[in-house]
């Protein structure tokens, strides 16, 4: 797999986590107040996705590690999946 489709994949993943995050967090505002769980969900996500991005680029194969990047996709896809 080549690094250029690793950053250009990675960096769209990115940025879909940080959008959709933002999202969920100022939708689930009650009262001026952020929802808790949509913060940490958020950044538990960001971190799963920056580790998985890091051993893709540092490791020989990265195969596994986009599998781990897809299935973190999995939340960030399913909401909109109802909504269809």
């Amino acid at each position: 797999m080549s690094r250029r489709f690793t950053h250009i994949f990675n960096s769209l993943v990115g940025i879909l986590l940080i959008i959709e995050g933002g999202l969920y967090i100022f939708m689930m505002n009650k009262d001026d107040t952020f929802h808790l769980q949509s913060i940490i969900v958020t950044f538990l996500l960001l971190l799963a996705w920056g580790m998985s991005y890091r051993k893709q680029l540092t490791q020989e194969n990265s195969i596994p590690w986009l599998t781990v990047t897809l299935i973190i996709m999995i939340p960030m896809i399913l909401p909109w999946l109802f909504f269809i």
